[in-house]
């Protein structure tokens, strides 16, 4: 095999940037006797990569009172991970490892063993939520241990060298395993989980105080710049929320503003808690290939109907903070930050897109987060998950969407359905359904079902058209400058009730800001973008015709200089809300502030400025709009497109909102107008090269309703029209 590599957020063969069509395969689930035969027929699919979770409590055995590790089947069939991973490889296979310690995938602790969960194991400190009860696993309530732990870590560190010894030989160079994957959506899943959480137990708070100490150096420092008296960095707490029953009216507020100090502390510690675990695993693994991450998409949790749970497992969110959401998610998850730890990867267990365009914004947005794999799309989790994901239409349309957004692969997450394992392994989802998933592409008899035909003219096209898409960029017109203090803060404020400093506003970063900011640019066919003030630098400040912030009256002086030599060197920006006047220690800081009150005043284009926020009605495009600042794409009602442009050549992704009948449509970019006819929630891709339609793929059969439309495209001279699902310029090369 040839060696890939991998950089800018993408797989490469040599010079030849490699898509990733990836298939989730869960060995553990399925009898040895099978693989061959479902390996076959996703490589028929067109699929190129194989990705799996190790789980770790699957391979522990307990013989004699001793530990060992079965990964040859010799106690199990299906734990012979030795024997799948080379029968992935007869197949000319390439694999991305994921051997966790913690990998969900609906099993047990998600994947740990007995051994190091708290609810089986008393001696294992457990993780602390706010209120100091344990954090559990809410698909099966138990325990979690402390990440940061010794006696975890010490039993973490023995699990990875064991599965190293296993992996090594296959991630040689030029050899299969072309990436790995650590954890799963960070820690426990607690990627898109409040600051709360998480963080509390005893060992997390000696890491948190340190840090403090490390950022203020003695404890006066620290009171000085809080407003308290503490005697010890040891002796200074968490945040905590106010428990629910209490009513919100009576919670206290944030009074003064050297108080807001204590949320950004923390913030910082929930970012360095996940980043610094997940590094640490990484240096026990110490493989030589690219180490990826899957972040959950930007969007609210999904409460799961897991049955079989103590009553009051799951822990509410109080409705007032619920819609904090993307605070938390910027405040806490610092990809351009983390981008010498791993790569960035994605999840998109968002709802469905196709029925709910909140949904599908927030698809686009997870993806423009930053380049990176699809990591995992919803291939038939009809049961787990919306009844609707039944329906091949549904991971095709989302499929796409993230695509569209900027993925640079996708994951068909999981392409063959299972029914071999038993209640040690996973005990909640047979009470759900005897199959995992419910309806995957290939199901658990080896059939090949409707949605495996979907999965593979979407596959096969791609094996043709993937390089030269990755050859393209997804335009950006105006990207949002994501600022973590402000997150961090606002993570905590649910409204002025708890904030009570009349003289400030609310710092807010993703409500009132970037959805609404991303939102109204997608819908009038502006290119949105999204990236941390703190880490980008000048090339990424430029790359966008223009860069927008709502700001608050504190900022780091670095923060502000960066944007002062941004407008210095020309650059365009859009801000509002308070301009700083304090940095992050209370120092006075009024660089940004004296530089755009200066081009006011020569009243520069350059700057568009408004105390209001521009973003938090949904208007901000119409406001672009007013400036002169025109779309480079433009598309008819209910309708989304996406540009990718490189040499010559256009992609462009398309996807239709209405349920039923047939509807003329059209999209204009690039001195190029397309002509569409389209159905029930048609969606698909052009390839056009010099003003000719030169590859297509189109999905105008929608099952969720039974409509199978007759779908039309015009390009120039170039007319298609056909009935249902079709395409051209795919390939049929299973190799």
């Amino acid at each position: 095999m040839s060696e890939i590599t991998y950089r800018d957020g993408r797989f490469w063969d040599g010079a030849r940037p490699y898509f990733v069509i990836a298939s989730e395969y869960m060995y553990y689930r399925e009898r040895r006797a099978h693989w061959i035969d479902r390996l076959a027929k996703l490589r028929s699919a067109g699929v190129n990569v194989i990705t799996f979770y190790i789980p770790w409590r699957h391979h522990l055995r307990l013989e004699e009172g001793r530990r060992t590790y079965d990964f040859t089947g010799r106690t199990k069939d299906s734990r012979d991970v030795v024997g799948f991973m080379r029968t992935i490889e007869s197949f000319g296979l390439r694999m991305i490892i994921k051997p966790g310690p913690f990998v969900h995938s609906e099993l047990n602790v998600g994947g740990l063993p007995d051994l190091v969960c708290p609810s089986f194991n008393p001696a294992m400190p457990p993780a602390r939520r706010h209120h100091g009860r344990p954090a559990v696993w809410s698909y099966d309530n138990s325990q979690l241990p402390a990440p940061l732990d010794e006696g975890f870590d010490a039993l973490v560190r023995e699990w990875l060298l064991a599965v190293r010894e296993v992996i090594l030989p296959f991630t040689r160079r030029g050899g299969p395993a072309i990436a790995l994957q650590l954890n799963d959506e960070t820690i426990y899943c607690t990627s898109n989980d409040p600051p709360w959480h998480i963080g509390y137990e005893h060992s997390g708070m000696r890491f948190f105080q340190q840090l403090l100490e490390d950022r203020y150096g003695d404890i006066d420092n620290y009171n000085r710049l809080h407003a308290t008296d503490y005697t010890a960095f040891e002796f200074v707490p968490a945040p905590k929320l106010t428990e629910a029953n209490v009513p919100s009216t009576e919670r206290s507020a944030l009074r003064r503003r050297e108080e807001l100090l204590a949320y950004v502390d923390w913030a910082e510690y929930q970012w360095r808690l996940r980043r610094d675990v997940y590094v640490r695993h990484a240096k026990y693994l110490d493989i030589d290939l690219p180490y990826l991450t899957n972040y959950a998409g930007i969007t609210p949790p999904i409460v799961e109907n897991v049955p079989d749970l103590k009553e009051g497992a799951q822990e509410p969110i109080p409705a007032d903070y619920a819609r904090l959401y993307p605070e938390w998610w910027f405040a806490m998850n610092r990809v351009d930050s983390d981008a010498d730890a791993y790569e960035y990867g994605m999840i998109s267990w968002l709802g469905v897109a196709a029925y709910d365009r909140d949904v599908f914004a927030r698809y686009i947005n997870t993806a423009r987060r930053a380049r990176g794999l699809n990591m995992e799309e919803n291939w038939g989790f009809g049961t787990l998950y919306d009844h609707r994901s039944r329906y091949p239409i549904v991971p095709f349309f989302q499929t796409l969407a993230s695509l569209a957004g900027g993925a640079t692969g996708y994951d068909i997450f999981v392409g063959v359905g299972t029914d071999y394992w038993d209640d040690s392994l996973d005990r909640i989802t047979k009470l759900q359904c005897a199959t995992f998933p419910s309806h995957a592409p290939i199901d658990e008899h080896g059939n090949c079902r409707p949605m495996y035909h979907t999965a593979a003219m979407l596959s096969r096209w791609f094996r043709a058209n993937g390089e030269a898409l990755l050859s393209c960029e997804p335009e950006v017109d105006v990207a949002y400058l994501l600022y973590a203090p402000y997150a961090a803060v606002s993570s905590w404020i649910p409204d002025r009730r708890n904030w009570a400093l009349a003289e400030y506003d609310i710092p807010r970063c993703g409500r009132e800001g970037f959805e609404e900011f991303s939102a109204s640019l997608q819908e009038a066919g502006y290119m949105p973008g999204l990236f941390e003030l703190e880490a980008a630098t000048p090339r990424q400040l430029h790359a966008p015709r223009a860069v927008a912030i709502h700001s608050a009256f504190f900022m780091d002086e670095a923060s502000q200089t960066k944007l002062v030599d941004f407008l210095a060197a020309g650059g365009r920006l859009f801000i509002s809300g308070e301009l700083p006047e304090v940095d992050l220690v209370w120092r006075p800081c009024t660089l940004l502030r004296e530089r755009i009150e200066s081009l006011a005043r020569d009243q520069s284009v350059q700057v568009v400025y408004r105390r209001e926020n521009l973003f938090a009605d949904g208007r901000f495009a119409q406001r672009l709009a007013e400036t002169g600042f025109a779309p480079r794409v433009r598309h008819s009602t209910d309708l989304r497109a996406f540009v990718h442009r490189g040499a010559g050549e256009l992609f462009v992704f398309f996807f239709n909102f209405d349920v039923d009948d047939s509807h003329d449509k059209w999209i204009e970019c690039h001195g190029q107008r397309i002509e569409l006819r389209l159905g029930s929630k048609t969606s698909g891709i052009l390839r056009i090269r010099e003003g000719r339609l030169i590859a297509y793929l189109v999905k105008g059969e929608n099952e969720v309703e039974g409509i199978r439309s007759t779908v039309r495209i015009q390009v120039g001279p170039d007319v298609i029209e056909r009935e249902g699902d079709f395409s051209s310029g795919d390939s049929t090369d299973s190799s």
